[in-house]
């Protein structure tokens, strides 16, 4: 039988006539529907705010922090590589020898003074 009263007050909404809480027996749905809500719904607190805030400043320094820590890693890889990169340059240089270097002109006393000098 509920689901038949249910049927009957759906097109007669702004006549339904509250039964409970009994303080608001007897009048219209309508009416007290704007007092039903706001009796109903709960406010937030200055705890609930607070929680928000510190909430909020955790997620923003942790985003901070995790930026942070990627653009060192990306400075430390970058020199990584470029480290690794010259070094390799520096022995295709050697395996080649200087004639095919990118000098043109052989051993001419401009290059690496820490590698000992060639005699022709």
């Amino acid at each position: 039988m509920q689901g038949g009263r249910e049927r009957r007050t759906r097109g007669n909404e702004g006549q339904t006539i509250c039964h409970n809480p009994p303080e608001l027996a007897g009048q219209r749905v309508a009416e007290v529907g704007m007092q039903l809500r706001a009796d109903c719904h709960r406010g937030l607190g200055y705890w609930d705010y607070l929680f928000f805030i510190a909430i909020g400043f955790v997620i923003f320094s942790a985003g901070t922090v995790s930026a942070w820590v990627m653009g060192v890693l990306m400075v430390l890889y970058e020199r990584y590589s470029k480290r690794k990169s010259e070094e390799l340059d520096s022995e295709d240089e050697d395996e080649r020898g200087p004639m095919h270097g990118s000098g043109g002109g052989g051993n001419q006393g401009n290059g690496d003074l820490s590698k000992p000098s060639m005699q022709v």
